[in-house]
Order: structure tokens, then C-alpha cells, then sequence
């Protein structure tokens, strides 16, 4: 087995857990919207709402990060 062959699986393994994990934040995400819109009067449970949302968003731009930089490894260490 090769290096490259090597980087290659472990990339691949890497973007499947990032593609699962991404869709557990953006449903996190939307879950926290759905329940900051729909809640009218509360204000201590639409700051969780809100709290909810921001770290709904920073998973996700963690997780786009990770996703461009193991492309960027990919291109690097697996040219086409």
C-alpha cells in the first residue's frame, strides 16, 4: 500500500463523517430556527434558541472548513 493510496482512504473516510456530522449541525440548525420563530413571548427560552442557532452555525463552518482543507490535501497529495 502506497502513501498516497493511504491519504486517499483516510480522506475518504474523513468526508463521510464530515457529510454525517454536517447534516446533524444543519438539522441542529434548523431545529433551533424553527423553535426561536414559533416561540412568541418567552425571552429566556428564545435566548437558548439563539444560543442554539450560533453554535448550530459555528458546526457548520467548522465542518466546511475541515471539508475544503481535506480537498486541498486531496489535491496535494492525490493529483489527478
Amino acid at each position: 500500500m502506497t502513501f498516497s493510496v493511504l491519504v486517499g482512504q483516510i480522506i475518504s473516510v474523513i468526508n463521510v463523517l464530515v457529510a454525517l456530522l454536517g447534516s446533524v449541525a444543519l438539522a441542529i440548525f434548523l431545529w433551533g430556527a424553527v423553535r426561536f420563530l414559533y416561540l412568541s413571548g418567552d425571552s429566556h427560552d428564545k435566548q437558548g434558541q439563539k444560543e442554539l442557532l450560533g453554535w448550530g452555525l459555528v458546526a457548520l463552518f467548522v465542518l466546511v472548513s475541515i471539508f475544503g482543507i481535506l480537498q486541498l490535501l486531496q489535491g496535494i497529495f492525490l493529483p489527478a
